[in-house]
């Protein structure tokens, strides 16, 4: 909102903000001429105010004017720290940053020094906050560059680590809307349960939708089903066996490679899924229904 909008709404007076050429720069058309009127001289603007206002008033413009410009230019000219941490306008940011995109690590803070060596020489911005840090740069594999850090941190004897991404910058997605989205990438990712891995905010919209619905509404759907659900979410080994076959791309053959099972004693747990959930999890559709009513009961703490 603009300084004019803004003082309006408050005032409830039309004003408009011109430049020493009497030129309108916001807000609307008033003139400049006319004893009616209230006239304020702001840095290099003046700002009329279709009524008259007290010398008090005039003073609190003044002081807002200073702030609100001042607000402004730091969201505009401030380094990236600034614009990761603050609630800068996305507007400000538009066409700024550009390709680049955001990686949020969540780790200790002791890492730092670790992250700095990895990207020694490399036009990177790091960015340090409570839980982890910001990683700012062009990256052309995320799986890639998220691995490579990960596999860093454990050879120094760090291990839990979480990678969110978000989207390289372009049009009017801006580098806060990346930092946006891999920090709620991470935070999602471990409130599913994952304790390490990259997790790229286009693969965790669901969730972020899941996280985000009304309690109440998502009750409406599962009433009255999924009644054994409760026996699979708490069973570990179910699970564990469900989140490899998902991994497998429903591969029997390969999860049970994977789990160190017989095929048969794999096709026996599905089974038993399917039962307690009426799911049958090898066929697509139904894993994905599976997933979901997992990812709800994770993210609501069911």
């Amino acid at each position: 909102m603009s300084l004019c909008d803004t003082l309006q709404n408050i005032l409830k007076y039309e004003m408009g903000l011109y430049d020493l050429n009497g030129n309108l720069k916001e807000g609307k058309d008033v003139g400049l001429k006319n004893d009616e009127f209230t006239y304020i001289k702001l840095g290099e603007d003046i700002l009329a105010i279709k009524g008259k206002l007290s010398r008090d008033a005039c003073n609190l413009i003044e002081f807002y004017y200073n702030s609100f410009y001042k607000k402004e230019a730091a969201d505009t000219l401030q380094p990236l720290e600034h614009i990761l941490k603050n609630d800068v306008p996305n507007e400000s940011l538009v066409g700024k940053f550009i390709n680049k995109s955001v990686m949020y690590i969540m780790c200790p803070l002791k890492c730092v020094d670790i992250l700095k060596s990895i990207y020694e020489g490399c036009k990177v911005d790091l960015v340090e906050d409570e839980e982890g840090f910001y990683i700012v740069k062009e990256v052309e594999n995320f799986e890639e560059e998220a691995q490579s850090i990960i596999d860093e941190l454990k050879q120094e004897g760090f291990s839990n680590i979480l990678i969110g991404c978000g989207r390289a910058v372009k049009g009017s997605y801006t580098i806060k809307n990346s930092a946006v989205h891999a920090k709620i990438s991470c935070f999602l990712a471990k409130n599913l349960g994952y304790n390490e891995g990259l997790f790229h905010i286009d693969k965790m919209i669901l969730y972020g939708i899941i996280s985000e619905s009304d309690a109440s509404k998502i009750d409406f759907y599962l009433n009255g089903g999924y009644d054994g659900f409760y026996y699979v979410y708490k069973d570990k080994e179910l699970i564990n066996t469900a989140e490899v076959l998902f991994r497998c791309h429903l591969n029997i053959s390969e999860a049970s490679r994977r789990l160190y099972l017989h095929r048969n004693t794999l096709l026996y747990r599905v089974e038993k899924i399917k039962n307690l959930t009426g799911l049958d999890i090898k066929k697509f559709e139904e894993a994905m229904v599976f997933k979901t009513v997992i990812a709800i009961f994770n993210l609501k703490g069911k």
